[in-house]
């Protein structure tokens, strides 16, 4: 077997050694917040005939509550199969992150780079990977992106559609995957599979809509109710202010996080929120130009950069910038060209140990307004937005990778072959 195609069964394994070995031992399992009682309570409501948002509030999308349920009837305890089922949605990023990479024409070390990064990244962040579902996110991400890449468009926004029933947030890479779409196939093709993916969403929510409209939009209005949450960029330059100024913050717990209240933070969250929406309009318009003029890969290659940027863009703006929001970069980060491509990695290396650094261990002493930890804090979210300039789509994230002679990087591959024959359009 060639190392080519060994090379992301060997990441697999690593992924496996690494979710088995040291991120359940030491500094990994000293310190545990979770949010898997959470899951287990919808699990176990829903197994006894309940349904969502009819019958109970639950703030995620119909995709996630099937997760949990499909991890309720595992026999065995819950936590562990639903460390698991984290454990396979790490893999499966891995192996998306390896696909893309080719589809975009890197060259083998770069796949191998890549993969090795995802596989660790539980070492980079901490255990919190474990304790959450957003790795269910992050794999379907990382596949959406693999499809774009590929040219498998219907496969593109089928699993735009199911990771937007998991969690709301792919609905900021709209705009980049239209353009790219557009470029690929037209303009009434993009709109058309846009419309499709959403109308997908639309179809699996409207049970619950009519079983329960209010309860159904309480899904939504929970987002849009919270406050400025405490380790959000809004949050870090109040937080920063009251380091230098002795500035008055008042912390409250609500919507099960930790954030700040009164007027100031209220007016800061909106101006973020705006922020980011006028950060995701100006990246998409940054690329269209670009991608007007770029044929496969290099279209992909400013895909992925205009990717990147806009995912650094909602998590450096959002009002609500919980720790594990961190694993929504894997599927990209890595992978962005150009003169920035090295910088993109390392700044987001960067914030995963940054964000370590203080979640959890620390977490309750940032609560508690501790000065080093609103530093860490300050500093991580300030990688973020450094992040967002060095994944900027630029004319040099569409350059050739070096070392990948032409034929290489453009030829079709047999696992574009075999993709091409099974998920044809």
């Amino acid at each position: 077997m060639t190392l080519r195609r060994a090379l992301p069964w060997l990441l697999v394994a690593l992924a496996i050694a690494v979710w088995a070995g040291p991120l359940q031992h030491g500094w990994y399992a000293d310190a545990v917040i979770t949010d898997i009682p959470v899951y287990r309570q919808a699990a176990d409501r829903m197994m006894d005939g309940e349904i969502p948002y009819r019958d109970f509030a639950l703030e995620y999308p119909p995709l996630a509550a099937g997760l949990f349920l499909l991890v309720g009837l595992v026999p065995g305890d819950f936590a562990i199969a639903f460390q698991i089922a984290m454990a396979a949605c790490l893999c499966a990023t891995v192996l998306g992150v390896v696909a893309t990479a080719r589809a975009l024409g890197l060259s083998l070390t770069r796949q191998a780079a890549a993969g090795t990064l995802v596989a660790v990244s539980p070492l980079l962040l901490g255990n919190l990977v474990e304790s959450r579902f957003d790795l269910a996110l992050t794999a379907l991400l990382s596949w959406t992106l693999y499809a774009a890449a590929a040219g498998r468009r219907r496969l593109m926004w089928g699993l735009f559609a199911a990771a937007t029933l998991t969690k709301l947030i792919p609905l900021a890479l709209a705009p980049i995957l239209v353009l790219y779409d557009r470029r690929r196939a037209g303009g009434r093709a993009a709109w058309s599979g846009l419309a499709a993916a959403l109308g997908a969403v639309a179809l699996a929510t409207a049970p619950f809509v009519a079983l329960s409209a209010s309860g159904t939009w309480g899904l939504v209005e929970y987002h849009l109710d919270r406050p400025l949450q405490i380790e959000s960029l809004g949050a870090a330059y109040l937080l920063g202010l009251d380091v230098l100024a002795d500035i008055p913050i008042r912390v409250v717990n609500a919507f099960g996080s930790q954030g700040l209240d009164g007027r100031g933070p209220d007016v800061i969250a909106g101006l973020t929120s705006l922020a980011v929406l006028a950060a995701v309009v100006a990246i998409a318009v940054g690329a269209r130009s670009l991608l007007s003029r770029a044929h496969p890969p290099a279209d992909a290659r400013l895909l992925t950069a205009a990717w990147t940027a806009t995912i650094a863009a909602v998590l450096a703006g959002g009002k609500v910038l919980s720790p594990q929001f961190l694993l929504w970069l894997l599927p990209a980060a890595f992978l962005v060209g150009g003169r920035y491509g090295l910088a993109t990695a390392g700044i987001t290396i960067l914030a995963l140990l940054l964000t370590q650094a203080y979640f959890p261990h620390r977490y309750w002493d940032l609560v508690a307004l501790g000065r080093p930890e609103i530093g860490l804090l300050v500093l991580r979210d300030l990688t973020l937005v450094g992040l967002v300039a060095a994944a900027w789509p630029r004319s040099s994230v569409a350059a050739r990778t070096r070392g990948v002679p032409p034929q290489a990087a453009d030829a079709p591959t047999p696992e574009s072959a075999v993709a091409a024959r099974f998920l044809a359009d």
